[in-house]
């Protein structure tokens, strides 16, 4: 009995003296009907590269898919989507080469002028691993051509060039104003 007691008092003491913080991923089953439903893109389509990365200040993980098929949403053939880093934040870690099918919605990542609105998926969208789709998510259809980060480059281009000329564009007539001023104070009328 005393040992026991001895034993029940050392694990209490450990569990106290080193907790280690658990983190899991938990969330229910999802029918592939109701993934569907729910996601704002669905898509057929292999792996091409695993980056990690920082949106907003907070780490995620980008996977780029390579994709042969659209069954919901605007999907790019080179289609970038987020997901947390690891599985323990329900982040899904697939390999390169392998092919998913994934239900992806879109959120907004990041802050202020760096928010962007990005596809996002985690374990609990209802991902299925695999090179074939189950046939209730309809006929698919053709990705758009291109990749999809190539619009978000391209609008973060022009957001810094509107504003190099806005800035430009204000200096140029503050200037203007400096120069009508002072040629108004040299040409005035003398008096006597």
């Amino acid at each position: 009995m005393l040992l026991a007691l001895v034993a029940v008092g050392l694990i209490a003491f450990t569990g106290v003296v080193n907790p280690t913080p658990a983190a899991a991923c938990s969330c229910l089953g999802v029918s592939t009907r109701r993934a569907a439903e729910q996601a704002q893109a669905v898509f057929l389509g292999t792996v091409t590269r695993v980056d990690q990365t920082r949106i907003g200040g907070e780490r995620a993980t980008e996977l780029r898919f390579d994709v042969s098929r659209v069954y919901k949403g605007t999907v790019y053939s080179d289609q970038v989507i987020t997901t947390p880093v690891d599985s323990a934040g329900c982040g899904l870690t697939p390999d390169v080469g392998s092919t998913w099918v994934i239900f992806a919605s879109g959120s907004i990542q990041g802050e202020g002028r760096t928010a962007k609105l990005r596809l996002t998926t985690t374990l609990c969208s209802g991902n299925l691993s695999g090179d074939t789709a189950p046939r209730s998510l309809g006929r698919p259809g053709a990705p758009l051509p291109g990749a999809s980060d190539r619009l978000e480059r391209s609008e973060t281009t022009d957001a810094r060039l509107t504003r190099g000329l806005v800035i430009g564009g204000i200096g140029v007539l503050g200037l203007g104003a400096l120069i009508g001023i002072g040629l108004a104070y040299l040409w005035r009328p003398k008096r006597s």
